[in-house]
């Protein structure tokens, strides 16, 4: 293990954590439905089944929530082609949704103002989604029950990223943005559903790899690079391709001959990074 000694960046790492920890957590666990002050906020519910849309095999999701938080997750009911639940305050005017079917396709257009939502997708549907905050959180749990072309999580001005990738997962490319804010990658799977890329781009904060917890079947890569900063890397149960003041690059040692794998690439702007390496605080995991 190797701290870059850039004084600068380590300490930006310092405050992108808490950046992510103050932004991702209240989405991560936050029950959907709480009491005491959040009594006064409504809970809106949206939902779509195979019954009531048929014919659909895809469904194009562009969300876009000017502020709060959004979480996604993924259920096994093949029935199932979105639920989205709302928490927002009363003044909130309701949320815009158009669904437009095109042959096979759905196309799912959301609007919303601000507060909290629970996204859920079904299993049976192979999906591409764009999801936008403005300033507020993400958080995506990717699990067995993923089908996923692309998922876009983009926070426009500040807030954090967070995602969890379990084992079996099946998506092609994750691209996470934040301009001001962090992202934290998190991932625990013996094998996913097929070749994987992600890619996370922050201009300023930074970018939290957890300690990567793989199996003998997944293979891994992990491109990271920083313009003003630093990156602290640790390169246990991994072989160290690069390392410098600015970028650095490992492969699992299984990466040439594992069945699929996935390439992590990181770009950070002005900030620092953490790679293989958990922070000092656990994320909760999972609604209340």
């Amino acid at each position: 293990m190797r701290v870059n000694t850039i004084v600068g960046g380590i300490i930006i790492t310092i405050l992108l954590v808490s950046v992510v920890y103050a932004f991702a957590s209240p989405i991560i666990s936050g029950p959907i439905f709480l009491t005491g002050d959040d009594k006064a906020r409504v809970t809106i519910e949206y939902s779509l089944n195979s019954t009531q849309m048929p014919g659909i095999s895809y469904v194009n999701l562009n969300f876009t929530l000017k502020s709060g938080g959004i979480e996604v997750n993924f259920t096994d009911d093949i029935e199932l082609i979105y639920k989205f639940v709302f928490r927002q305050d009363p003044s909130v005017g309701e949320p815009n949704i158009t669904n437009i079917k095109l042959n096979s396709e759905l196309l799912v257009d959301v609007m919303a103002e601000s507060g909290d939502v629970r996204v859920t997708l079904g299993s049976n549907y192979i999906y591409n989604c764009n999801m936008s905050v403005g300033a507020g959180g993400v958080a995506a749990t990717l699990s067995n029950s993923t089908n996923l072309g692309y998922l876009n999580l983009i926070v426009t001005y500040a807030g954090g990223v967070s995602v969890d990738i379990l084992d079996e997962a099946s998506f092609d490319f994750l691209n996470l943005m934040v301009n001001t804010g962090g992202v934290r990658l998190h991932i625990d799977a013996n094998s996913l559903g097929k070749n994987c890329s992600v890619y996370s781009e922050v201009k300023v904060g930074g970018m939290i790899v957890d300690s990567l917890l793989l199996g003998t079947d997944l293979g891994c890569r992990v491109r990271a690079s920083v313009d003003i900063g630093g990156i602290f890397l640790n390169t246990v149960d991994f072989t160290k391709i690069e390392e410098s003041a600015n970028k650095v690059e490992i492969i699992s040692s299984n990466y040439t001959i594992a069945s699929t794998k996935i390439d992590i690439d990181v770009f950070l702007g002005l900030g620092g990074g953490m790679v293989n390496e958990n922070p000092f605080f656990t994320f909760p995991t999972g609604f209340g």
